[in-house]
């Protein structure tokens, strides 16, 4: 029994163990939490001035697209002018930017909405896209880099002629096995503006069995558009979409956690029901490491909707959990300075077949890897 604790223990799946950060994604919260949820001004003013340090230094990614949530929360619980000038520059002018690349990013997007909706094409909003004007604001925007449009198969290929026609295509390294496959990258035209990835699947359908059907049928019209062609995710089926992600960036504690911890407490999952899908989908492993943080780290009540402990319910065995640990804390879980070295690729192979939990995919990913990548070499020969 006691080895069990130890092995479960609290804030195992986080990269490393930063408080501060930890304080800043909940500071960030919109939605209430489990427990008791009373801000300490004094703690949050502190926290705050702690800014200039983490915008200075090398990290600063890490809390700049949450930066305009904190600035919110300033000027709600009226403790903004409390914080040091430079503080306070930092939150207006990172916000000021966000809002404006937001607006920009909603503009571009309204142009390819029009392109697809003329041809009768429906569209997922995803992620960050999805996430505007529902979770949060246009005043307080969660920013992100790019736009991301999930596509049904049966109208894939004639919309991907049609962004052509407005963006330029981006071709991967292997596109047999991270582009076509499911994803494909675009640029504007011109200098300004996001990149669109434009999505067949939610991730690579080789490690995940997504059910496309599933997740158009159950998706709804995105209420700020008015356009029943635009849609976005079901809590439940958005919810697997950020564990999924977490596991891609084998990253599940950054601002994913306020995107996860507000789908939970504001659109409210039937978490029973999400169990079953992710386990239908083959991603219940990544579905319980994000949960465990967005419970342990954002306060999350994810126990609001079950009678039990649903981590107990899905956690994986000790030996799973102990490789996942293991990999999430690696930095060896990215490329690094654009280049893969190997024990990047042992952990990527690795990684498929602890999240994913299957034994036959990753085999079928790696074997299209092999052969994408031997081709390549007879091509430059």
């Amino acid at each position: 029994m006691i080895k069990m604790l130890i092995n479960y223990s609290s804030l195992n799946l986080v990269k490393e163990h930063n408080e501060t950060y930890f304080e800043l994604l909940r500071l960030a919260r919109i939605s209430g939490c489990s427990g008791n949820h009373v801000i300490d001004l004094s703690a949050a003013t502190t926290l705050l001035n702690k800014l200039p340090l983490l915008h200075n230094g090398r990290k600063q990614k890490e809390h700049k697209r949450i930066i305009p949530l904190l600035n919110d929360k300033a000027h709600k619980l009226a403790f903004f002018k409390a914080l040091s000038a430079e503080s306070q520059k930092i939150l207006t002018t990172i916000t000021q930017q966000g809002i404006v690349t937001e607006l920009a990013r909603k503009r571009q997007l309204n142009n390819i909405i029009a392109v697809l909706s003329a041809h009768n094409i429906p569209i997922v909003l995803l992620k960050g896209a999805a996430f505007a004007d529902v979770l949060y604001s246009a005043k307080a925007p969660r920013t992100s880099n790019d736009l991301d449009i999930l596509i049904q198969q049966k109208h894939w290929h004639q919309a991907v002629s049609l962004i052509k026609t407005i963006m330029n295509y981006t071709e991967k390294s292997q596109p047999d096995v991270f582009g076509d496959l499911y994803e494909l990258s675009f640029i504007p035209k011109g200098k300004m503006g996001a990149a669109l990835d434009l999505h067949a699947s939610l991730i690579n359908p080789l490690l995940f069995k997504i059910s496309e059907e599933q997740l158009w049928g159950n998706s709804v019209e995105h209420p700020s558009f008015n356009n029943k062609l635009v849609r976005m995710l079901s809590p439940e089926h958005a919810l697997i979409h950020q564990a999924v992600h977490a596991y891609k960036d084998m990253d599940f504690c950054k601002y994913n956690l306020v995107d996860s911890h507000e789908i939970i407490m504001a659109q409210q999952p039937d978490i029973r029901k999400t169990i079953v899908i992710a386990k239908e989908w083959g991603a219940i492993i990544p579905l319980f490491a994000l949960l465990k943080n967005c419970s342990e780290v954002m306060g999350s009540d994810i126990e609001n909707y079950i009678d039990s402990d649903v981590l107990k319910q899905i956690e994986p065995n000790p030996v799973i959990y102990k490789v996942m640990v293991k990999l999430v804390k690696s930095r060896f879980t990215q490329p690094i300075a654009n280049k893969k070295p190997f024990r990047y690729r042992v952990n990527q192979v690795i990684g498929q077949f602890v999240f994913s939990g299957s034994v036959v995919r990753p085999l079928a990913l790696q074997w299209l890897y092999v052969k994408s990548a031997l081709r390549q070499r007879f091509i430059n020969k």
